[in-house]
């Protein structure tokens, strides 16, 4: 018996849904906002890429890797990577902040915020665990190839101290923008890192491997604490029948606002044989790999739906997008006005890099529909918590949704009127429902459904 009517309910997966007909998953296109954010200054070059975006009161933080320039004569190109921060009232115009506190060869004026080998994969987030302490806010976590993952802590975003004294996470291989958070809904912090499958699809050890020989393919996986300190040994995402048959690159993992109990994630899925474009002005000698965007989600960070197995976001006729190591999402996802934006970065390599803002209207990632023909959703049983809810929807001039209402026996008890038009938040009244027990019957012709249950106006 599942309680409805007191949360919101994405379709990105079957959570509410014991049968249907005639109706299918599919992933809404995102919206390309522009580019917000060029890697322009001399401490972000080639190598560059984004990182991890959030809300902070109203001013969303993007922090992001600028790589040094290989040109330039500097040694220790590792060493001299940074960590760095741009912010935003509306979270498409950004001004890259002045923290003007660490000296880039000579250059005082910028907006890093840290440096060194760290910072390839630096990851912050803010930390909205009722019992954080002020000085530590604002945490972070940085993975080095293959010996663990390090956390940091800074009670403005800027200043940053090292909170671990050794490696946190040990068993995986951390090249990666590894994503760490606090789960409001479950009450612990969850980190998601990166391993490899061998090719008989065994986990490789880091330990008896110098270069992973037999390493076939990226996978993610995660780990659990209480307190940010002690963490569980990862477990690799379980993808139920679907077994993964493909590089998951990054993972941009992070809950969905106003639905928390939901987490999403953005991989970017990468195909390590191809080659599209052999030469260009950044990488003159070539080099492997197209890459796309994936979407999926899960209720317990363990187990993931991929609803929709296709690519999420994907190359287009702009040949720059069909180069190695594009798309690689931020994780976060900001919520302003009626949509929903996420921060992806693209051109990776080329002089005209950057990050790229991608929206969709609230709620709306993936939809079931039907088409002309009709469809029809029946749901498991459910405990109404209210005589009202609301659903997400949208329809042709001729579509429609009729929603019937039964109790635990299959009597009919009531239905709307035909429901047509394109609204994020529509009101279902059912008089007397509320404490009872039943289903919905949700019948569909030329029409999407992509949320149901508390409302989502706000």
């Amino acid at each position: 018996m599942i309680k409805f009517g007191n949360r919101v309910e994405l379709m990105v997966d079957r959570y509410l849904i014991d049968k249907m007909g005639g109706c299918s998953f599919s992933g809404e296109a995102l919206k390309d906002e522009g580019k917000v954010l060029s890697f322009t200054e001399p401490w972000e070059c080639l190598g560059s890429s984004t990182s991890t975006a959030f809300d902070d009161n109203g001013t969303v933080k993007l922090y992001y890797r600028g790589y040094p320039d290989k040109t330039a004569g500097l040694t220790e190109l590792e060493e001299n990577q940074v960590s760095c921060l741009a912010e935003s009232s509306d979270g498409i115009h950004f001004v890259k902040t002045p923290v003007n506190e660490i000296d880039y060869f000579g250059i005082k004026e910028n907006n890093i915020v840290a440096m060194g080998m760290h910072c390839h994969n630096f990851a912050p987030f803010l930390d909205t665990n009722p019992n954080s302490k002020p000085e530590e806010k604002y945490k972070a976590i940085c993975g080095h190839f293959k010996k663990g993952v390090e956390t940091f802590a800074s009670p403005d975003g800027i200043h940053w101290k090292k909170t671990s004294d050794d490696y946190v996470i040990t068993k995986g291989f951390f090249d990666t923008t590894n994503i760490a958070f606090y789960d409001t809904v479950a009450d612990k912090y969850r980190c998601f890192t990166r391993t490899f499958l061998d090719r008989y699809r065994n986990i490789v050890d880091v330990n008896d491997h110098s270069d992973i020989p037999g390493a076939w393919m990226r996978i993610i996986q995660s780990s659990e604490s209480a307190n940010f300190e002690n963490w569980s040994e990862p477990i690799p995402n379980d993808y139920g029948p679907h077994k993964q048959f493909e590089h998951l690159y990054t993972n941009a993992t992070t809950p969905i606002p106003g639905a928390e109990h939901i987490l999403a994630a953005f991989p970017m899925r990468f195909h390590e044989q191809r080659k599209k474009i052999y030469k260009f002005s950044g990488n003159p000698q070539g080099s492997n790999g197209v890459s796309d965007m994936v979407f999926m989600t899960s209720r317990d960070g363990q187990h993931w739906d991929r609803t929709v197995r296709e690519g999420y976001l994907s190359g287009s006729l702009d040949e720059a997008e069909w180069t190695q190591r594009n798309f690689i999402a931020s994780s976060g996802i900001i919520s302003r006005d009626d949509k929903f934006i996420i921060y992806v970065q693209k051109h990776y390599m080329w002089e005209d890099h950057g990050i790229w803002a991608y929206s969709v209207p609230r709620y709306r990632f993936v939809s079931l529909s039907a088409g002309y023909d009709g469809g029809i959703i029946e749901t498991k049983d459910l405990e109404f918590l209210s005589d009202d809810f609301y659903i997400n929807y949208s329809t042709s001039a001729y579509g429609s949704i009729v929603i019937r209402v039964v109790d635990e026996f299959g009597n009919f008890i009531a239905k709307t009127d035909e429901i047509y038009g394109n609204e994020l938040s529509h009101k279902v009244h059912f008089e007397g429902i509320k404490g009872r027990h039943g289903r919905l019957i949700i019948e569909m012709n030329d029409a999407k459904l992509y949320a149901i249950g508390a409302d989502m106006s706000k």
